[in-house]
């Protein structure tokens, strides 16, 4: 039998007490709405129609009437027949008492037996149908709970608000051990296991909850974000089978969140009494109804004017370039302010990797070379390395450098042969030739060659002729491999950090000594300190008087010179400098004209308007005028598309490599 969305309806009861005429339990399946709540529909069942649930899966109820039922025609059939039996039992005892006929015969102000009525009345009340209820009034008014309202919080001062990845990490480790507080088997409603939560969270910082298994259209999920909501908590971790939450860090005791509170209330009552008293003071005070009188000139543009051509200042060109001098040492200074923040920045990062790069090297505890080494022969090593570089198994050393493991790789090809080659990739040779004296004092084996190859640099170690396998392969003075690795990140940390501290000082050294060139520089020094720059560019004249004697420099490319890149920078800075100063020029040039068109029209009378209005609009730029600007402005730009940017660079790297028979110097 199915319960669809209606509920427990009068017909699903009388079908059910049809159903336990023939037999004991009713297996029942409920539909829709009603299944979202089953233990409230297990009440309202048993309610209904008296029996008892004894089973259920999911939405599969068995509905089971119990020992005492009775079918209710059986049950209206008994109530009959005790009815008649008191009957029966009361007539012989009314014809003893009554001796006199006439005390059989009715009287008109005694009512006659009511046996029969009372009997109907009492079968049509158990007859009669129970009313109707509805099942989502029934559930809503279950589910109705107090109101729930988040803890009241404060975060302390300083405090971060929110969690840490290790403190997360160490708070979950501590909830896995924990056995769960609650056990949770619905999804709404979720008002009294949050106050539940809240009490706990004054003695411990975590709160597990348990979900039932088995229990329908429900999700973690969305317990989750309303208890999150109804707490305010931070959720730790969910599955399937937890919920495991943290109060927070700004979680406040029910004592310390009262105590807060009434001050707060307290505060709120202050400022409303004393907003009251101010009320009051304002109200004794009469409001001036006279007008402030208007300035009629005020805030005009005429007042303005006025006020310009009376104390403004009227630029000139020795003005113009000390404010253009200006502005260009305090963007240097501030350019050099910025570059030794930093500066500074950068030191410390470098302070600190250094830090670091000590602590892991405090584990390295490299061996010494052998006071005597095995020597092999001319011949031996020519062979030994004709050998090793062709062999195809070889060794591969990364960024890690020489480790334990190395060593250990070493010591196994070792096994089967004699010689053993090891490739590397290098910035220069002398990188390589610090590893190959490393890997030979730690294997104790002899060097044979270092070889520049495609790959980068061969090393080609050989065991020596009294070789004999160590007890343990794996040397314990060396880094392991996770150590090696973080001592080659920190190595080139410190590297690059090196350099970019270099770089940023020798920025600032050069924007200072600018800086100090154009504060002791003067107007006459100016022509005097651009001759010197022009003097220092060689002209055809001398470029072919100078020829005959010409030797060419150790470095042809000079370094007090600018660069290329800082070379276009300078000559757009100053061409940006000479277009202000033009437009700065223009700009007076039309505020001059516009004074004196205002003054043209205080004083001028009706008759010369036209021939007025004439000479101002062609006064102004049209439209063919902005297109010449804008023209103008393309080709301006487009001074720079020429430059030659496919210059070559003149300076080769040439690197030497070791012969067949050249020998490394210890």
């Amino acid at each position: 039998m199915r319960i669809k969305g209606a509920g427990v309806t009068q017909e699903v009861v009388d079908t059910i007490h049809e159903k336990w005429k023939t037999m004991e339990i009713v297996r029942l399946k409920v539909e829709g709405a009603p299944a979202l709540n089953m233990k409230r529909m297990h009440e309202i069942l048993e309610r209904k129609t008296g029996g008892l649930v004894i089973w259920r899966s999911g939405t599969s109820i068995s509905l089971y009437r119990g020992v005492s039922y009775e079918v209710p025609s059986v049950h209206l059939n008994k109530q009959i027949y005790k009815g008649n039996e008191m009957s029966t039992y009361s007539s012989p005892l009314v014809s003893d008492k009554t001796e006199d006929p006439s005390d059989l015969v009715p009287h008109k102000d005694v009512a006659p037996p009511q046996t029969n009525s009372e009997t109907a009345t009492e079968e049509h009340k158990n007859t009669e149908p129970l009313p109707e209820i509805k099942y989502e009034d029934e559930v809503d008014k279950l589910l109705v709970g107090p109101r729930s309202q988040p803890p009241f919080r404060v975060l302390p001062h300083g405090v971060r608000s929110s969690l840490g990845v290790k403190e997360a990490t160490s708070l979950r480790r501590l909830a896995r051990v924990l056995p769960p507080h609650f056990a949770l088997g619905r999804s709404r409603q979720l008002q009294g296991l949050a106050v539940a939560m809240t009490k706990l969270w004054e003695k411990s910082s975590i709160a597990k909850i348990a979900l039932k298994r088995g229990v329908q259209l429900t999700t973690s999920e969305r317990m989750a974000e309303d208890l999150k909501k109804l707490t305010g908590g931070i959720l730790l971790s969910r599955n399937k089978d937890f919920l495991v939450f943290y109060r927070g860090k700004n979680f406040l005791s029910a004592d310390v969140a009262e105590a807060l509170l009434e001050r707060e209330r307290l505060a709120k009552s202050l400022q409303d009494v004393e907003e009251q008293a101010r009320l009051r003071a304002s109200a004794l005070f009469a409001q001036s109804t006279e007008v402030a009188e208007q300035s009629g000139a005020s805030g005009t543009l005429g007042e303005t004017l006025d006020a310009d051509a009376r104390w403004g200042k009227r630029l000139d060109d020795h003005h113009k370039e000390k404010v253009l001098k200006e502005a260009e040492i305090l963007r240097h200074a501030n350019l050099v302010r910025k570059l030794e923040k930093n500066l500074a920045f950068a030191e410390r990062k470098l302070l600190k990797a250094e830090r670091a790069l000590s602590k892991v090297e405090d584990y390295l505890k490299p061996a010494d070379r052998q006071a005597d080494p095995e020597s092999i022969t001319d011949e031996e090593r020519f062979m030994f390395r004709k050998l090793g570089l062709r062999m195809k198994a070889f060794l591969l050393l990364g960024r890690r450098g020489v480790f334990d493991g190395t060593i250990e790789n070493m010591h196994l090809h070792w096994k089967y042969r004699e010689l053993v080659k090891i490739i590397m990739k290098a910035k220069n040779f002398d990188q390589v030739k610090k590893v190959a004296i490393a890997l030979e004092a730690e294997s104790g084996g002899v060097l044979v060659s270092v070889d520049k190859i495609s790959k980068g640099y061969a090393i080609i170690v050989y065991r020596g002729k009294d070789y004999e396998r160590p007890s343990t392969i794996r040397p314990k003075n060396l880094l392991t491999k996770r150590r090696a690795l973080a001592r080659s990140i920190e190595l080139q940390r410190r590297e690059a950090l090196v350099k970019h501290i270099s770089a940023l000082q020798a920025k600032v050294e050069k924007l200072r000594s600018e800086i100090d060139q154009m504060h002791s520089m003067d107007a006459r020094g100016d022509e005097e300190f651009y001759d010197r720059l022009d003097s220092s560019y060689p002209s055809d004249d001398d470029d072919d008087d100078d020829t005959e004697d010409y030797e060419r420099p150790s470095t042809i490319r000079p370094k007090n010179l600018l660069t290329k890149k800082r070379a276009l920078a300078r000559s757009i800075e100053l061409q940006r400098s000479e277009a202000l100063v033009k437009h700065i020029s223009a700009l007076q040039a039309k505020v001059e004209k516009i004074r004196s068109e205002i003054e043209q029209m205080h004083g001028m009378d009706a008759r010369g308007d036209e021939k007025f209005y004439d000479r101002l609009d062609s006064s102004y730029p049209s439209d063919d005028d902005d297109d010449t600007e804008e023209e103008g402005d393309q080709a301006y730009l487009g001074t720079y598309d020429g430059e030659n940017d496919g210059e070559e660079n003149d300076l080769h790297l040439e690197t030497n490599f070791p012969f067949h028979n050249q020998h490394l110097e210890s």
